[in-house]
């Protein structure tokens, strides 16, 4: 995995009372619920969490921030993200993100089933987030419903961001009522670490000589063919749309 800067200078602490109970209000918590809350800062929004259910809380830094229903955990959440996943089985997950963990962390995100996703990120990563026209946001939207929930002031945190944040809700759509391709997404993004050909091949239906005409029968030029020997995340945004396009024509005839 990449490696992402996670020291002090990315960090801003949510201070805003109101909206820490807007966040709680918003995840609607349950007592058996059992959220993973990233980045906690000072406590705050950890404590009103615990007074719902339990939550496993990870930072970079050890603040002291313990209590009932609260597990702490000092660490990269990008290095411990699947294997707390693993453990405690959280369905809710809420954050306030340093933001250049935002695309790697959506990317380990894709790769659980959790019920309900809070993130406070910042603005101009919620814009990408709900463009439809990039990587991140092609997948995300395949699988997810996502909405922008609130557009938050840098007074909400100390230190102050230089930039607006956004409360981002992410909802995972019902396995029974997405399409095609959105289980084809849903199942690449869990061979991220295979060529997309190889991927495509062992996600459809069908001999694999049979897929292999398939792709064969779209991906008919060098450039096309250059995409598919590539993995998910190696694609630019550009080739990604491309490789949009020519998964649909692959699989129009079986929707």
């Amino acid at each position: 995995m990449e490696s992402f800067n996670l020291d002090k200078s990315g960090k801003h602490y949510m201070i805003d009372k109101k909206l820490i109970k807007y966040i709680v209000d918003e995840a609607m918590l349950l007592p058996n619920d059992v959220v993973l809350e990233i980045g906690c800062g000072h406590g705050e929004l950890t404590r009103e969490i615990a007074k719902k259910c339990k939550v496993i809380t990870v930072d970079i830094e050890d603040n002291n921030v313990r209590g009932k229903n609260i597990i702490f955990l000092k660490s990269n959440i990008l290095d411990v993200f699947l294997s707390l996943f693993e453990k405690y089985g959280f369905n809710k997950i809420i954050g306030n993100i340093p933001y250049n963990i935002s695309e790697p962390l959506m990317r380990l995100i894709f790769k659980v089933n959790v019920e309900t996703v809070l993130l406070t990120v910042g603005e101009n990563f919620s814009k990408i987030l709900v463009s439809k026209n990039n990587r991140i946001s092609i997948i995300a939207n395949e699988l997810y419903n996502i909405e922008v929930l609130n557009i938050i002031s840098p007074k909400a945190f100390n230190p102050m961001p230089r930039v607006n944040s956004a409360l981002i809700s992410i909802e995972q759509k019902d396995i029974d009522s997405i399409d095609k391709i959105s289980l084809i997404y849903k199942e690449l993004v869990l061979l991220d670490n295979k060529k997309l050909r190889n991927a495509v091949i062992k996600i459809m239906k069908g001999t694999k000589k049979e897929i292999k005409n398939k792709i064969n029968s779209v991906v008919n030029t060098n450039i096309y063919r250059k995409i598919f020997d590539k993995k998910l995340y190696q694609l630019s945004n550009e080739e990604f749309i491309l490789f949009d396009k020519i998964l649909r024509k692959i699989i129009q005839p079986e929707v």
